[in-house]
């Protein structure tokens, strides 16, 4: 009853009139938008709206959250899941968002026993409480497509997809168990030609930060999957192939390949 009465409550928020001023937001900070076709902008336009009504959002270090805050990070989570137009990231509770990068505690055991503390700067992270954090500089250079590769939120939203089966283990939900040891086996052999390629200093299309472990790969190559899709495939044709079976869509078709 409860999953009805979710779903009612959603199709009226999608029937919604979505503000011009929304509108003109995710046109600014969402690139990608300009390229989709008009179902899919409005399939976006709808599920963003759900998002912002569900979760919470909250200023962190002195940042103020406003419409273009909330629609900015909502339109990239939506970019990612808009092969998936009914998941809205169920576990995901809060977005807490930083004016800047910021610093978390780091600990590492040493041998003699003990451990060791400091602090590292981080764009963004995402917790299995229900939370993600973000920097505000960073979700605007991701959606503007002016880092390259690189979108803090698409990162976190993979981890949030990648945490639905519990861990962060760089599978994503797959229909049958068959079809999930496939897909593993099968982007183990994608990312170690990928650590080939770094060891022989050729040139990769995303960060080597993906080498950290197969939660990284996963969210890492999804970044480069959406914001730069067709230097990915020229890389990979097969690391393409699984992340476009994971995300049920194809950004190639629509991202133009030399862009302005």
């Amino acid at each position: 009853m409860f999953g009805w009465l979710r779903e009612r409550r959603r199709r009226e928020i999608r029937n919604r009139t979505f503000p011009s001023a929304w509108t003109e937001i995710l046109l600014r900070n969402v690139r990608q938008v300009a390229w989709l076709d008009d179902r899919e902008r409005d399939q976006l336009k709808g599920w963003v709206a759900v998002f912002i009504d569900e979760k919470r959002f909250e200023g962190c270090g002195g940042m103020e959250i406003s419409d273009e805050v909330r629609v900015s990070i909502a339109g990239q989570a939506g970019l990612v899941v808009l092969g998936m137009p009914d998941e809205h990231y169920s576990r995901l509770k809060s977005v807490l968002v930083y004016s800047g990068d910021y610093l978390a505690r780091k600990s590492a055991p040493l041998e003699g026993g003990g451990e060791l503390e400091w602090q590292e700067s981080r764009l963004g992270e995402t917790w299995s409480g229900g939370s993600m954090v973000l920097s505000w500089p960073r979700v605007k250079e991701g959606g503007r497509l002016r880092d390259g590769p690189r979108s803090v939120v698409i990162h976190e939203c993979a981890h949030a997809i990648d945490m639905l089966d519990g861990e962060v283990d760089g599978i994503p939900p797959l229909e049958t168990p068959r079809l999930r040891a496939e897909w593993s086996r099968t982007i183990e052999e994608c990312r170690i030609r990928f650590e080939e390629a770094l060891d022989e200093g050729r040139s990769v299309p995303f960060d080597d930060y993906a080498s950290e472990s197969d939660g990284e790969f996963f969210a890492v190559a999804s970044e480069c999957f959406f914001q730069d899709p067709h230097r990915l495939a020229r890389f990979d044709r097969t690391l393409y192939g699984l992340l476009a079976l994971a995300w049920r869509q194809d950004p190639k078709s629509r991202v133009p390949a030399h862009r302005g």
